[in-house]
């Protein structure tokens, strides 16, 4: 009977379960559907941000547009806003995360982003920050 090495056994199911690296069978999944930002980002970003983040008022506000991925990722007067991989250096993500005392946060008070949204929003650009294109990434104010 050959053995097989633990940590031959340890990657192997880690990888299985999304544990080790970005590249997991989940994540890898998740992205190119673009499943997750159309449930959980894209309702969150639309609702907070398109108000002042589109194109007729983004030059009033940092410049920064939120209409589509593209946009997102190369507009803005610190750009880039998104860094995919790396949300705490993200400014998108530092910015909905400060408390309202700051003059930098966002939404504007009195609004302010759930714990659970802001978890999402975190998670996403940890996981790459994919944003599909079509009508399932353009983004529209509710309001």
């Amino acid at each position: 009977m050959k053995t097989v090495p633990w940590v031959l056994v340890i990657l192997t199911v880690s990888a299985l379960l999304g544990i080790v690296g970005t590249g997991g069978c989940v994540r890898a999944s998740v992205r190119s559907e673009g499943a997750y930002f159309v449930a959980k980002v894209k309702p969150t970003l639309e609702y907070y941000c398109m108000e002042c983040h589109n194109s007729k008022s983004a030059s009033k506000f940092s410049h920064f547009n939120l209409e589509t991925g593209k946009l997102a990722m190369s507009t803005g007067l610190h750009k880039p806003v998104i860094l995919p991989g790396k949300p705490d250096d993200s400014l998108l993500y530092v910015v909905l995360r400060l408390g309202h005392a700051e003059a930098l946060a966002m939404p504007p008070a009195p609004d302010k982003i759930s714990d659970e949204q802001l978890a999402a929003v975190r998670q996403w650009i940890l996981d790459g920050a994919f944003w599909p294109e079509g009508s399932e990434g353009h983004l529209k104010s509710p309001r």
